[in-house]
This record gives structure tokens, sequence and C-alpha cells, in this order.
């Protein structure tokens, strides 16, 4: 019921803030209501005399010094009385880091978020640097976990390889098919322009022509750097293709850009460039020039990821009081018909910490095994949700038999509803963000505006997203020497079809020049995972 309860609120606060002009504004777009997703099966503390476990994690920050600021680790220590030793490697040398201490047996007691370990997850658990903890998990040594995986058959899908092997602790987010990327559309101009929110490719191509001659704005997209993403499963989508991989009915392995429908997509962004209405520096742009272009009026429309909004937010309405933005869905080919593809996250999220085999060399490998599995408790994931209970967040009687979540932010000092905060800002000291746990993403409602783009995004089709399938050694070894080249060819022609330096009258040879380098043997690896994915 409290499900139920906790949907309609959404859905109806929601409708609210989409009805009116005032897109973004501070009032709440939903309430979190106090329920359960997971269990509370570990006896706490974990240890009783305290324990110290090395942890190697990426981290740059100039937020807080060390991820011992923020206040999740914080509680987290004092419940369950593991600290955790943090062992960063050198910004920018993380993958070398890595490899040197993999192959020296310089090992921490996990690694978290690691670069991609040569030969494969089980190659390293065969190298004897990571553990295959599903004969632990059998010993019951992790009932929170078992717990999800027995609730929900997704997970029980999603948390184990191909052959039954358990190597990695995912982030698990209690929301299905949640995505973090997507269009935006500056909601004070369509308004100015008396143009109702975009639909299909058609109010698309006005909507931009309106924007370029009334407002010299333009279309802001970046391919193939960090929001390429939100082009590729936007108006790409809308032509039944991608950038990358797809499952065609969710069954059927493809390669997008080799698909009829991308020269549809490349043609559609060859017209945009060609008219000025697309900014002629996609392809060149980081992040802080695309950051700025946000926000300085450069763009009518973007792709963007939704924790990008809050700073695009804070530095438009700073040079206009009158910024506001508004996501969007995904852009139709014609009226009625169905996209398949967007930016997708599985339950079982790719994001995941790993352990080594230290653990057994120290002899506390069910502490720390207890320990991880405290993360997929329902005390652990709404610590890592919301923050620390009396810190970030408060249970408050609705007076209807409820208790709903009220951010107290405001009485730190730190607020995320200021027009001098954005969301990565506030995030990192309260939450976590890549991390194995397990995660309410109704928390995003600490930013309105980041959560009424999760609802927008994700009330469009993802049934072609490929899932989270696993290739073999073997396979990820020959895929991995194919697709270097096609990678490399795919963005270079994808650049001088949209811009003309190549016509698209060549788009066949296109196509048969990436079938030359061995694409179809490339799909027949990910068609081959994809059955075994499926099979499990």
């Amino acid at each position: 019921m409290k499900r139920l309860l906790k949907v309609l609120a959404l859905t109806l606060s929601i409708m609210l803030a989409l009805s009116g002009s005032a897109a973004f504004a501070d009032e709440e777009l939903g309430t979190i209501y106090r329920q359960h997703y997971g269990a509370d099966l570990t006896q706490l503390p974990i240890v009783e005399e305290p324990l110290t476990i090395d942890v190697w994690r990426r981290f740059s920050s100039t937020i807080m010094g060390s991820l011992a600021d923020c206040e999740v680790f914080k509680k987290m220590e004092e419940l369950t009385n593991v600290r955790v030793n943090w062992l960063y490697p050198p910004v920018g040398s993380e993958t070398d880091n890595f490899n040197l201490r993999c192959a020296s047996g310089d090992l921490p007691h996990m690694f978290s978020y690691p670069p991609e370990y040569k030969g494969g997850l089980e190659k390293g658990v065969a190298d004897d640097v990571y553990i295959d903890f599903s004969s632990y998990y059998e010993q019951g040594m992790l009932p929170n976990l078992k717990y999800l995986r027995d609730t929900y058959p997704d997970i029980a899908k999603d948390t184990i390889m191909d052959s039954g092997a358990m190597i990695k602790f995912h982030m698990i987010d209690y929301v299905r098919s949640d995505p973090w990327a997507g269009l935006y559309v500056r909601k004070d101009l369509l308004d100015g322009a008396g143009l109702d929110e975009p639909l299909t490719i058609d109010d698309w191509d006005n909507m931009l022509r309106v924007f370029k001659e009334k407002y010299g704005a333009q279309l802001g997209i970046s391919i193939p750097q960090s929001y390429g993403v939100a082009v590729s499963y936007s108006f790409a989508a809308a032509y039944d293709t991608g950038y990358d991989w797809i499952a065609r009915d969710g069954k059927t392995a493809a390669y997008g850009p080799v698909e009829p429908g991308y020269r549809d997509f490349l043609s559609l962004l060859n017209k945009w460039y060609r008219d000025d209405l697309l900014d002629p520096d996609f392809a060149t742009l980081t992040n802080s020039d695309y950051q700025a272009k946000m926000a300085d009026g450069t763009y009518g429309a973007f792709g963007s990821a939704y924790g990008e909004i809050g700073q695009a937010k804070v530095s438009g309405v700073n040079k206009n009081p009158e910024y506001k933005l508004l996501a969007v869905h995904q852009p139709q080919a014609e009226a009625g018909k169905a996209t398949h593809m967007r930016q997708y996250n599985s339950l079982v999220r790719t994001d995941y910490d790993v352990l080594t085999t230290r653990i057994e060399t120290d002899g506390i490998t069910e502490q720390v095994l207890r320990w991880k599995d405290f993360w997929y408790s329902q005390t652990g994931g709404d610590l890592c949700s919301y923050g620390p209970e009396g810190v970030s967040y408060e249970w408050v009687d609705n007076g209807n038999g409820d208790e709903t979540l009220k951010w107290i932010y405001e009485e730190t000092g730190i607020t995320s509803k200021g027009d001098d905060k954005d969301f990565w800002t506030v995030y990192p000291l309260f939450k976590l963000h890549n991390w194995g746990y397990l995660r309410d993403s109704t928390a995003y409602e600490m930013q309105p505006e980041v959560w009424q783009s999760v609802i927008v995004w994700g009330e469009d089709g993802c049934d072609w997203n490929i899932p989270m399938i696993v290739e073999t050694a073997e396979e990820t070894e020959t895929l991995n020497r194919i697709m270097t080249d096609i990678n490399t060819y795919r963005e270079e022609m994808t650049y001088k079809f949209i811009t003309g330096q190549e016509s698209l009258d060549n788009f066949d040879a296109f196509v048969e020049q990436i079938k030359s380098q061995g694409i179809e043997d490339a799909i027949q690896i990910k068609q081959d995972a994809l059955d075994r994915y499926l099979a499990r």
C-alpha cells in the first residue's frame, strides 16, 4: 500500500509541476514514504574489536579531502565498528596502479569501482587476486543479499556470472531502469516562443528553428564525449538504432551504426548542422565547455546527465533570472511511434566492488563479507541513499499513518535547493554514488529537477537496450581486437557524415567497411553472451 501511495504522490506532484510554466520550482515533486525493500539481517556491530579494511578507490574531489569526510562512512564505522583505510591511486594513473597491485600481490582487501581486470573477472579469480564468494553465499554469510535475490528475480539473474560465480558486489537499485541521461529544453524559451513540449522529430526541427531565429540558440550535443549517450539514446532511438550495441526485440544483438536507421539519424544531424541549428563544436567540446554553453544561453536544448543540471541551473539563473529547464521525452520519428531505447540502468548496476584474496590470507573473510552484506540491508541502504538520519534527513509523521521523509540539509548550512548549491556539491557529502549497496533512487528528490528528469526519461521505452551480459575472457579479447578499429572508424565517419565532409551517399560503403572489419563476428559474440544471459 505504501508503495502505491508513493507512486500516486509522485505522479500527482509531477503532473502539477509540469502543468504550469514554473518548471523546476522548489516545490516538492513527490513524497518519500518510509518503506522496506530490503531486510535487516545483520547483527551489529559487525565486530566487537575495531577492524580496519584497506579499500582501493579512485578519488578526486574539490568538495572533501577524503571519502572519510562523507557522512555515510562516518556513520557506517559507528554502526559496524569497521573502519576503512582508503588507498587512493594517483589521479591519472589509476589503471597502471591497479595493474601493478594485481601483478605484485600488493592487494587491498577490496577494490572499489576498479578498472577492467585483464582477461576478465574470472581470470582474476583464477589468478588468486579476486575471490568468488558463491561458496560463502551458500554458507549463509550474505543474508541480506540472499533476501534481495530470493525476492527479486532480476537481481538474482544479474548478480551472478554465466558460470554461476559471484564476484561483484553491485550497486542495486530499488527502481528498475533508472536513467541518468537524456534531453533538456529551455522551458523559458519554449514558453516565450509559444511552443508546446516537442514530441516528434518534426516538433524538434520546428522548435530548433524558432529558437535559432528568435533567440540565436542552438542544440547542444556531444559525440562521442560524455554526453553522447544522451544523443545515441534520444535522436538515434527515434529511428530504432543507437551509437553502439542494441538488442532488437530484447533477443537479437545488433550493432546500431550498421542498422538502416543510423543513416536517418546522421541525415537529421547533418541537416541541423548545415542549417546552423547544431553547435558546430559538438565533437570537440570538453565538459567544462559544455557546462558553460548550457548556462550562457548558447543552447536552447541539449543532452545531459541529470547531475550536471544543478550547475547549469545555478549559472543560468545568475545570468538570466527567467532561466528554466525542462526534461523531455525521447523524440518520436512520427507521432505515436514508440521508441525502444534510452539511456538505461538495470536494477543491478554496472558499478561494483570486488573482494581480494587478502581477506582470506588475513583471516577476516567472514567479517568482511558480513560488512559488505550490511550495505544491502534496509538500514545500510537507507544510510547510503539518504545519509544519516538526523543529519541529512528525518522521518516525519504526516498524520495519515505514514512517515514521510524531510530533508534537513538546510539546518546543516548546506541545502540542495539553495541557489548556490548544485547536485554534486551536496550529494558526495551525505550520500554514496558509486559503491556496492542497496540504493533508493527516490532519494534523487533531494533536488527537484533531478527527480523530474528521472521520472520523465524513465517513462520512455528501453526494451531494446542490451542487458548486462558477460563475455568470456576469450570473447572479450576477440571483441576488443575487433571493436577497437571499428569504434575509431565509426567516430571518424559519424563526424564526417554529420558535418558533410562525407556524403551520405556513401553510407552503404561505410557499412561494408565495418563488415570487412569483422562486425559480424563481434555481433555473434554479443549474441552468444545474450543467449547465455537470457538462459540464466
